[in-house]
This record gives C-alpha cells, sequence and structure tokens, in this order.
C-alpha cells in the first residue's frame, strides 16, 4: 500500500519498521558525505585537511538547520492535510516549501560567498588552516541551492508515506559521492578540493532523483505552478513548525563555534584535527535515532490529523524503546572500540590517543539523548511548536553552551570533552518530565 491510508492502519511495530529502515538507511548515506570527505582527506591530505573540513562543519549544520526550517514544518502540515483528505492543502504547503528554501538557500549562498573569510576564521580557522577551509567551502556553496531542495523535499516525500523513495534519494548521492572523492582526491589529486567537488556534483544527482518524483506524479501530492508563490500564512505556520529545529542546529553552530576556539586555544590544531575524527562517528552514531524521530514525527503528524491517539501513544512507545535500545548499544561499542573506530579517519599516534578519550568521555551521557530526541519528535507531529521550542533551545543553549563555556577555564581540554554529557543528561530529564506531564493532561496512566 503506496498512499497516505497505511500510516492510519497499519500495525504500529511494523508501520514504524517499515518507515525507520528507510529513514535510518538514507540519514546514514546522508552523514556518509562528511564522513567520506573525512576519511579520503585525512588520510591522503593528512591532518590539517582534516581539520579544515571540520572547522566547516559549523556551516554544514547550519545548513542542516535552515532544511530542517522548512522541510520539518512542511512535512508536519502535509501529513496533518493528508490525515485530513485535503490533497489541495498539502499541495499548497509543498509549493511555498519548495520556493521558500530555494530562496532561502540562494541568499544564504550569496551572504557566505561575499563573506568567507570572516565566517571561516569566528569559527576558529588560524593562519594556517585558512587556505584549506577557503578552499573546500567555496566551492560547497556553489551547491547549496540544489543540496538544500534535495534535502527539503526529502522531507516532503516521507509524508506521504513514501520512505523508501526518500531513502533513495541520500543513498545515491552517498555512493555517487564516494565514487567522484576517490576520482578526484586519489586518482585526480585534487586534494580538498577533490572532496567539495565530489560533495556538490552527488548532492546535484539527489536533486535531480528527488524532482523526478515530482515530474512524474508518483504519489499523491502535486507540484502546480500557482502553487509555487509562498503564502505568508502557510509559511509562517511552515517556519513555526520547523523553528525549534533550525534554532537547535543555530545554537549547535554556535556550541562548535565556541568548541573549535576553546580546542584551539587549550590544545592546538591537533585537538581541532582530533574533534573532527570524533565528529565523523558521533554524526554517523546519531543518524539512525534521527532517522527514527524522522519516521515517527510524520506518523505522529497523520494520526493527530485522523485523531487516532491511541495509535500515536503506541508509536511514542515503540520509539523510545526503540531509540533508548540503539544509543546503549552504541555507547557500549564506543566505550570498548573506539580506538578501532577512529583508525578509520587517521593512524597518527597523537591524533588518535586524543580522539580516543575525548569520544569515550563525550558518550558517557548518550543514554538519556533517545528519550530527549523522540519527545521533540512526539510534539513536533502534534504541531506543539512552543514545547518543541523550548526542549531544543534547552538543550542546545541552556545546557550545552554554558557547559562550553566554563568547563574548559577548569578543567583545560577534557572539560571540552565533558560538555556532550552534560548536555545529553539533562536534556534527557527534562524531555522525560515534559512527556510525563503531556501523559497526564491527556488523563493517561500508561502507554497503550
Amino acid at each position: 500500500m503506496q498512499r497516505p491510508e497505511r500510516m492510519g492502519t497499519e500495525p504500529v511495530l511494523k508501520l514504524i519498521v517499515s518507515f525507520a529502515v528507510p529513514s535510518i538507511a538514507g540519514m546514514l548515506a546522508n552523514a556518509l558525505y562528511n564522513i567520506v570527505d573525512r576519511i579520503f582527506v585525512g588520510r591522503v591530505v593528512g591532518a590539517e585537511g582534516l581539520a579544515a573540513i571540520g572547522l566547516c562543519f559549523s556551516f554544514m549544520i547550519f545548513n542542516v538547520g535552515l532544511c530542517l526550517l522548512f522541510g520539518v514544518g512542511g512535512a508536519t502540515l502535509i501529513s496533518i492535510a493528508l490525515g485530513e483528505n485535503d490533497e489541495e492543502r498539502a499541495e499548497k504547503i509543498l509549493g511555498t516549501v519548495t520556493a521558500g528554501i530555494f530562496i532561502a538557500s540562494l541568499a544564504v549562498a550569496v551572504f557566505c560567498a561575499l563573506k568567507l573569510d570572516w565566517i571561516l576564521s569566528v569559527s576558529g580557522a588560524n593562519e594556517t588552516l585558512l587556505p584549506s577551509a577557503r578552499e573546500y567551502l567555496r566551492i560547497i556553496l556553489l551547491g547549496i541551492p540544489l543540496a538544500n531542495m534535495a534535502f527539503t523535499l526529502n522531507f516532503c516525500v516521507r509524508a506521504e508515506g513514501r520512505p523508501t523513495f526518500a531513502m533513495g534519494t541520500q543513498i545515491l548521492g552517498a555512493l555517487s559521492n564516494i565514487v567522484f572523492d576517490a576520482l578526484f582526491i586519489v586518482w585526480g589529486g585534487m586534494g580538498i578540493a577533490g572532496a567539495a567537488w565530489g560533495t556538490i556534483i552527488s548532492q546535484g544527482l539527489s536533486a535531480l532523483w528527488i524532482a523526478s518524483f515530482y515530474v512524474r506524479r508518483a504519489g499523491v501530492v502535486r507540484f502546480k505552478m500557482k502553487n509555487f508563490l509562498p503564502r505568508p500564512s502557510v509559511l509562517g505556520r511552515v517556519l513555526l513548525l520547523g523553528f525549534s529545529s533550525f534554532l537547535t542546529d543555530m545554537s549547535f553552530t554556535l556550541f562548535m563555534v565556541l568548541f573549535n576556539r576553546a580546542l584551539s586555544a587549550h590544545g592546538g590544531s591537533l585537538a581541532v584535527s582530533a574533534f573532527g575524527a570524533f565528529m565523523g562517528w558521533d554524526s554517523l552514531l546519531f543518524m539512525p535515532v534521527i532517522g527514527i524521530g524522522e519516521a515517527v514525527q510524520t506518523l505522529f503528524a497523520y494520526n493527530y490529523g485522523a485523531r487516532l491517539m491511541g495509535r500515536i501513544l503506541g508509536i511514542l512507545k515503540w520509539a523510545l524503546i526503540l531509540a533508548s535500545g540503539y544509543f546503549f548499544s552504541s555507547a557500549v561499542s564506543v566505550y570498548f572500540w573506539a580506538g578501532e573506530m577512529l583508525r578509520l579517519f587517521t593512524t597518527d599516534p597523537d591524533l588518535l590517543a586524543l580522539a580516543e578519550q575525548g569520544a569515550r568521555i563525550s558518550y558517557s551521557g548518550v543514554l538519556l539523548v533517545g528519550i530527549a530526541l523522540i519527545t521533540v519528535s512526539f510534539f513536533q507531529g502534534m504541531g506543539r511548536a512552543r514545547v518543541c521550542l523550548f526542549l531544543n533551545l534547552a538543550r542546545q543553549t541552556l545546557f550545552l553552551i554554558p557547559a562550553v563555556w566554563f568547563l574548559p577555564r577548569i578543567f583545560g581540554l577534557t572539560g571540552i570533552w565533558h560538555c556532550f554529557p552534560v548536555m545529553d543528561f539533562a536534556s534527557g530529564a527534562l524531555a522525560l518530565c515534559l512527556l510525563l506531564r503531556e501523559y497526564k493532561r491527556l488523563g493517561l496512566k500508561e502507554f497503550e
């Protein structure tokens, strides 16, 4: 069954798995963009190239946040509209999201191209790393509009109950990026520029793939020219629902800037390189739960539109179990095999030792992260934008940024790595309290 009705009829666990597996595979494939670049650059170019890509990571996070601003809100509203059998409204939302993300991405690309050195300097680039980081990011900016279109419209495809097609978008991009990185970096000798060119060409292919879904009219919701003029009322609702996810990435961008500057001050370029290696695995290990969150958010929204509250709570129960179980296994893996994992990016013994220490400390509080991430997806799917905004602000701003500001001043380099468990424990506990309060508000004492 490919129509949206399956989201309100199939058994809950089967439905979550059928949505989550393609979503996880797609998210992992998307994470491979940055990871593959780090592998090729770290082994061929060296620690300096790895650090340069790490400095650009704050911009990458901001750019993902821009896509979430439009994609999360748009997908939620499309799913609710389909749950209410209002396909015309869903098409208006799609047109507004498509036009909005393209205009916003073009504006960001132009602004960043004009302020490139300033952006990288603020991110922590010194005179040694600035030329390589500039070379990489200048090329990446050329592909931002198409890359963001592909990323954002993927949310809209999933909102129709088509997670497998959405997965194909990301897998196509990831596999082609591996091929182009090998071609440009290893055989072409293009260094860090080759990694950037490989990334934007792959993202262009992803954009073509996702566009084919609507051009071929493969789904329920269609592209219509009259809907590409953004409607202020629709755009406002889209941005309101997506703002908490956007703000999460914005605050994490600020955190990355502070983090890189603290690492540079307390550990030099080697510490920045270690963080780059760690973030390669960090982004990969978080993607499965983010994928589960994206999958169940669509299911929450559709069933909320259809007023199927019992199914919503069943979805929430299984999502929490799956997310928490995964993070437990990933924490065990990092504790016992961090060194083996990080050798994927470097063989430098000093860099490896520093990254290994940082990884073990950083993952010591990850067990509560699943609760925080799934809770945000739950409230987003229910259209509770203010609660999502509060949760994300607390996680990234109230807990994380003060930690990265104070802990290094007390504990030095080790204190920087402890910022992650502080954020994880605090945000997980807060999310659990809000979730329990929501059950009480609904008059429910236990999961159904």
